[in-house]
């Protein structure tokens, strides 16, 4: 079991990273952490066949970094289609209030009554479960969520409620892997 310290300081990181995946880099610049310049192509990563590993045979899906560092992935919710952002350091899936209201999760009028910190201060969300989210051919049921209201996000975040119902997830060489 990890010290109690420990959760302290993640938990409000995680909550940030969620809102301002951003500033978790000026942090990280802060602590002097400097990432290793990318080499990849700036394009986000396209769809294409899942690919087995060495290791058994599990579906997986090799995603690069972009020239930012960050890695994006193509997600989908009952056939609508739109663009993620893998976040490790967020604890769940965030949505904007535009894919929420394109996915049917949260309504005009909706009750936002999920507390959270973000680096812009406090903002109410609405917890929500995404029955299926696939991501780049890799499907999760049952997938917990907060959608955001209109201008408390940018871009649309995956957590760790998707990754950590993966066989694995790990990123070495500016790669993501996705491993179900």
């Amino acid at each position: 079991m990890l010290p109690k310290a420990f959760y302290l300081l993640m938990l409000p990181l995680g909550v940030v990273a969620v809102a301002q995946p951003d500033s978790v880099s000026t942090v990280m610049a802060m602590l002097g952490y400097q990432p290793a310049a990318a080499t990849a192509p700036a394009t986000p990563a396209t769809p294409s066949a899942l690919t087995a590993t060495p290791n058994g045979g599990y579906p997986s899906r090799r995603l690069a970094a972009g020239r930012d560092g960050h890695v994006r992935a193509r997600a989908q919710v009952g056939g609508r289609s739109f663009e993620m952002l893998v976040d490790t350091g967020a604890t769940i899936v965030a949505l904007t209030w535009t894919t929420g209201l394109d996915l049917g999760l949260v309504r005009p009028g909706m009750t936002m009554d999920t507390p959270m910190q973000t680096a812009n201060g406090r903002v109410l969300g609405k917890r929500v479960t995404i029955p299926r989210l696939e991501v780049e051919g890799l499907s999760v049921a049952a997938v917990e969520a907060v959608v955001l209201p209109q201008g408390a996000l940018s871009v649309n975040l995956l957590g760790m409620s998707f990754l950590s119902k993966l066989r694995r997830f790990e990123f070495a060489q500016n790669t993501l892997l996705l491993e179900q």
